[in-house]
């Protein structure tokens, strides 16, 4: 197989979490992040290893161009505004496990209204930890495969993912009143 046609089919397979993972990092944005991710993916797929998973590089070069957008804006990564952008709606993959559909027509609505809390509710997280519970939680990396991603020691990444689960656990809990939203006690130290 040439790697042109190999690069492609990893994409594809991999299409529906880089657009989820590009709203995480880029909101509004997403689109154009997941198309340049894609390009420098490319540029750079020579140098893969392909005894390493593919999911985590790619995503990895994601979060890379991602701090380079809001470098080029002088923004620091972590001052990324909240809140003020319309988000547009995540891509649900049937091949997800949480996706897994019932046979009732009852339950797949309550299955697709339980999906939207829990997608709305990882909105609200600080980005630090909104990071960390979607790379774990929804996309389903190990804690290694983070660690690498975001550039933290594995420790960090269990610390921030139990943090942003109690969050996320109080957010489904009492929806309106989004305790410690501010003040959240995560340090702002980058991405």
């Amino acid at each position: 197989m040439d790697s042109g046609t190999e690069f492609q089919d990893a994409v594809y397979k991999y299409l529906n979490p880089l657009y989820n993972y590009a709203l995480v990092l880029a909101r509004q944005d997403a689109e154009d992040l997941l198309q340049e991710s894609i390009a420098r993916a490319w540029e750079a797929f020579h140098r893969f290893d392909r005894s390493q998973s593919f999911k985590p590089w790619i995503f990895t070069i994601m979060r890379n161009v991602q701090i380079d957008r809001l470098r080029r804006r002088r923004l620091q990564p972590s001052e990324e505004p909240l809140g003020y952008q319309k988000e547009a709606e995540p891509v649900v993959s049937l091949e997800n496990p949480l996706c897994s559909i019932p046979l009732a027509p009852e339950d797949i609505l309550l299955r697709r209204e339980t999906v939207e809390q829990v997608r709305e509710a990882i909105r609200h997280l600080p980005p630090l930890l909104r990071e960390i519970v979607e790379l774990r939680d929804i996309e389903g990396l190990s804690y290694r495969e983070i660690a690498t991603i975001v550039s933290r020691p594995v420790g960090t990444v269990m610390s921030r993912l139990y943090r942003g689960r109690n969050l996320l656990r109080t957010y489904l809990v009492e929806p309106r009143e989004r305790p410690g939203e501010k003040g959240i006690g995560v340090r702002n130290d980058g991405l």
